[in-house]
């Protein structure tokens, strides 16, 4: 006696349900910034991209124009799900020079760590073909981390947004800092990127702006000055 199986169930084809159609898009964006970031935007095929995603080109071309497009929809994706954000530590005391520290030494950390290192190298490495979306992107990402810095310098931990001369010192901590580790980084220079050089650098920029007078007047502990 023969057993009778169940026969499988039909692929369905054609366009995706309405449901589904988030989904679709966010596989074909893992798997095009997945290629991209191994291999680079010019040895990518939109026929490797929905290979990866298991998708129909149909779907591919329904949302994006070409391979320029994706890419375009790659980076806006990154800006969109923080993959290029920092996240700030919780507010430290001490003085300002403490919290610069603090602060500096966390977003520094989190800039130089896989992803946000490895879409930065794939962006530079674009910037020529994109010069104004990775310029857009790149003054976003500064201008974020300008603000994390600038409040930790602040006293008082306010939601008025940092004072000019808050800002002035942040660009100028990142000028001393982030410039030559993140230029260390994107090139491989693993013996630049250690504990003992980023606490180097944050050091010397540290005693640059105490030596310039940036830091006078913005000494008290926030957590202490009210007491």
């Amino acid at each position: 006696m023969t057993t009778k199986q169940n026969p499988k169930p039909p692929i369905r084809r054609g366009r995706p349900r309405r449901e589904e159609e988030g989904d679709v898009t966010a596989r074909i964006l893992a798997a095009a910034t997945d290629l991209f970031l191994r291999d680079g935007v010019a040895a990518t095929s939109c026929e490797a991209v929905v290979a990866r995603a298991h998708v129909g080109k149909a779907s591919l071309y329904a949302r994006y124009a070409g391979k320029d497009a994706l890419f375009k929809a790659v980076v806006q994706h990154a800006v969109d799900s923080g993959a290029l954000s920092m996240t700030p530590p919780a507010p430290p005391g001490g003085t300002a020079r403490d919290r610069l520290a603090v602060v500096g030494s966390a977003v520094l950390r989190q800039a130089i760590s896989p992803l946000p290192l490895a879409l930065m190298r794939l962006f530079l490495t674009e910037a020529r073909r994109f010069p104004e979306l990775i310029a857009e992107v790149d003054t976003m990402a500064r201008s974020h981390v300008v603000d994390i810095v600038a409040r930790a310098v602040m006293p008082d931990q306010t939601d008025t947004g940092p004072s000019d001369q808050s800002v002035a010192i942040a660009e100028r901590f990142l000028d001393l800092t982030f410039a030559p580790i993140m230029l260390a980084a994107l090139t491989g220079r693993d013996a630049a990127m250690s504990e003992s050089a980023i606490e180097s650098s944050i050091a010397f920029a540290l005693d640059t702006l105490d030596r310039s007078g940036l830091l006078q007047g913005i000494h008290q502990d926030p957590f202490t000055r009210h007491r």
